[in-house]
């Protein structure tokens, strides 16, 4: 065995030297910058511990009052650092806790050992085996499922969902997980075969454990290249370090078309993008220009993925990375080739133009304005309408009420009128814009220097924007990865993929873990969906089965309100309340439907001297600048806080009816199902408290 020591950290040292007061973290940055340099210098004494849970671990002296807590098998060269706390806390960690190689898995597992673990076992004691969640399950397919040893006779005795979550923080991770997935319906071999196995385990060789995917998503090895200072400065970005094996997998496999990620909010499908970028763009290094294109849907998400993509990437991978959203990519590749039309983007000009088209109704047609601007943006837009003739033969699968072919062709000259608007203002709406680069691009056939795309928030992306990624890109290894949850669909956009030439057969995978907000809040979220029927993005029906939070916490507040001045009054206790708590004010997220709402709560802000920062398109959420956040329920997708608070909330019925206010039932149902899915994504923005305002 090589003599060269392998010095590694856990994120649990990580997330404990966050709470190490800030006057006494230098002392740590200091002694973890000695001990990467030598973990056996003079002055760095291992001392052994009395009562811990494992006979590896050792105390290490930080000052006269921290101790670290390192692991140091007698066997290999291998130092491990997993906690940082006062002496006794330090201590009492040690205790209750015990490192070890689990013999089917491979990884090092770090868990509790001293914890009352009779709760569930003894409740269930006198009850029949069989009545267990696991009964079906042979002792050793328990432990293949990650389970130690030791846990065994308790995962025995589990027998609701419930029972497990309250012994969670008892069980390594993966364990928890694979039991949590085979309770909500998963398969033992679905679980199984979705994770690398290794043919043998030798659990005294923590350095090839550290090298396994399973250990990587707890911890790192700190080699001379390691920016350290980095780490320990956010040491609560695990993002940019600790992946699960499921993330790895489909971050670092070389694939052979593209492929599809969904999965519930947080459970860091983003984090994955990003991370395919950087390796995509590492790998292409050196292919001239930029040949990775990052797309997603607007341009505020676009402005944050630039953000992370600098904290995680090289500046040489940078340079390689295109990030941008997909209405400015397609308007870059239609000005490469002299087109003259400007994308549609103001709403105001949008109605102007369809109270003009208006008048080219028939008389003895009663169909009002919206119901035609709903018929042209369901169905004459997404399926390229372009002659009464293709309108009168296009499928309205969906719109309610049927047409006949005599009608169709009688309002057609209003879809007509309302393109020669368009033409007389040299403007384009964003769809029929994609469907003429297209065009271009088929009969032109450029080289655009696009090796790969990743896109984000796919499920917000038209098919004719799909259409022009694919016809951009050409087919091969690594094309396009693609991530997104209809879940969180807020825009009218719905696709299937194999029907605009991306097929992912064999490549569709999901995540199941959510790493950001509290299991009580996921439930809350998800609960506002239920009765809904959420596709794929390909066609078939998807569904949250197994998705499930790592954390717990309180259950969401709904507060009544009756007005817009008790929602501030709301508002102002529970500020002082989250202050009392020490929540930092710019973790803290005021949102509301509307930039009405958003105006007059800033106004109300502003004039009881509350600091605040408006998040809109042209401002970006900045550590830097204090005061509590602002934002719709549109523009904090994509971002996080510690709370969220949802103030002025109506209901999804209410306003679909607001905003729809069609005869045709279908835009209307349509429309709260939007609604009912901008609710979700508001809701799961919020990482450890949601409140919610509801008038």
């Amino acid at each position: 065995m090589s003599l060269t020591p392998k010095i590694a950290m856990s994120d649990d040292f990580l997330k404990s030297f966050a709470a190490v007061p800030r006057s006494s973290q230098h002392a740590v940055l200091t002694f973890v910058a000695k001990f990467r340099q030598n973990p056996m210098a003079t002055g760095i004494n291992y001392e052994r511990i009395n009562n811990a849970g494992d006979p590896n671990m050792r105390s290490v002296r930080i000052n006269d009052n921290l101790r670290g807590i390192v692991l140091k098998p007698d066997v290999g060269n291998v130092y491990c650092l997993l906690w940082v706390d006062t002496h006794d806390d330090a201590y009492q960690w040690a205790g209750r806790h015990r490192v070890a190689i689990h013999p089917d898995v491979g990884s090092i597992q770090v868990y509790a050992v001293q914890e009352t673990q009779g709760d569930v076992s003894s409740n269930n004691a006198s009850l029949p085996e069989t009545i267990g969640l696991y009964h079906e399950l042979k002792d050793r397919e328990i432990r293949r499922l990650g389970v130690p040893d030791e846990m065994l006779a308790v995962v025995r005795a589990i027998g609701t969902v419930d029972e497990l979550e309250a012994i969670e923080t008892q069980l390594p991770d993966e364990a928890f997980e694979s039991l949590y997935l085979y309770a909500a319906g998963d398969s033992y071999d679905s679980i199984i075969n979705s994770r690398d196995n290794p043919h043998s385990v030798d659990q005294t060789d923590y350095s090839a454990a550290l090298e396994r995917d399973s250990s990587k998503r707890h911890f790192v090895v700190i080699t001379d290249d390691s920016d350290l200072e980095a780490l320990l400065a956010a040491p609560l970005e695990r993002w940019r370090v600790f992946l699960h094996p499921s993330q790895r997998k489909l971050i670092e496999r070389d694939w052979n078309g593209p492929v599809k990620v969904t999965g519930g909010a947080g459970t860091g499908k983003t984090v994955v993008a990003m991370h395919r970028a950087a390796r995509l763009a590492r790998q292409y290094a050196e292919l001239p220009g930029r040949p990775i294109v990052f797309t997603t849907f607007t341009k505020t998400l676009a402005e944050d993925i630039k953000q992370h993509l600098a904290l995680l990437c090289t500046p040489q991978e940078l340079e390689k990375i295109q990030v941008v959203n997909i209405d400015q990519w397609a308007s870059s590749i239609l000005r490469r080739f002299g087109y003259p039309h400007n994308l549609l983007y103001s709403e105001v000009e949008r109605r102007k133009m369809w109270q003009a088209a208006m008048s080219a109704l028939p008389a003895s047609v009663e169909f009002s304005l919206q119901f035609m601007r709903a018929e042209y943006e369901r169905v004459v837009l997404p399926l390229g309408c372009e002659s009464a003739e293709d309108y009168m033969r296009a499928s309205r699968v969906g719109r309610g009420g049927q047409i006949g072919r005599s009608v169709r062709k009688s309002i057609w000259p209003v879809f007509a009128e309302y393109r020669a608007q368009l033409q007389a203002a040299n403007l384009r709406e964003p769809e029929d814009a994609f469907r003429e680069a297209v065009q271009i691009l088929r009969v032109e056939k450029p080289s655009l220097g696009i090796r790969a795309m990743v896109v984000d928030e796919a499920q917000d992306i038209s098919p004719s924007g799909f259409d022009l990624i694919r016809t951009s890109v050409p087919e091969a290894e690594n094309d396009i990865f693609i991530v997104g949850d209809a879940h969180q669909r807020i825009y009218r956009h719905k696709v299937v993929l194999n029907r605009v030439g991306i097929s992912v057969r064999g490549r569709s995978k999901s995540l199941k873990v959510n790493y950001r907000t509290t299991d009580e809040i996921r439930r809350w979220a998800c609960a506002q969906l239920e009765g809904c029927e959420v596709d794929d993005l390909d066609g078939d029906v998807d569904t949250l089965r197994g998705y499930h939070s790592l954390t717990h916490g309180d259950f969401p507040a709904i507060i009544e309100s009756r007005s817009a001045h008790d929602d501030f009054e709301h508002i102002q206790d529970l500020l002082k309340k989250l202050n009392d708590d020490c929540i930092e004010a710019r973790q803290i997220c005021i949102v509301a439907r509307t930039n009405e709402d958003i105006e007059g709560l800033g106004k109300l802000l502003v004039q009881t001297g509350i600091p605040s920062l408006k998040l809109d398109g042209n401002t970006a959420d900045n550590d830097t600048t204090s005061g509590v956040r602002l934002a719709t329920m549109h523009r904090i997708k994509g971002l996080e806080f510690s709370v969220v608070i949802i103030a002025s909330y109506r209901g999804a019925q209410e306003y679909a009816r607001q905003f729809s206010q069609d005869e045709d039932a279908g835009v209307t149902e349509e429309t709260e199902m939007s609604e009912r899915c901008l609710l979700h994504v508001a809701a799961t923005r919020a990482k450890r408290n949601l409140f919610l305002l509801k008038r």
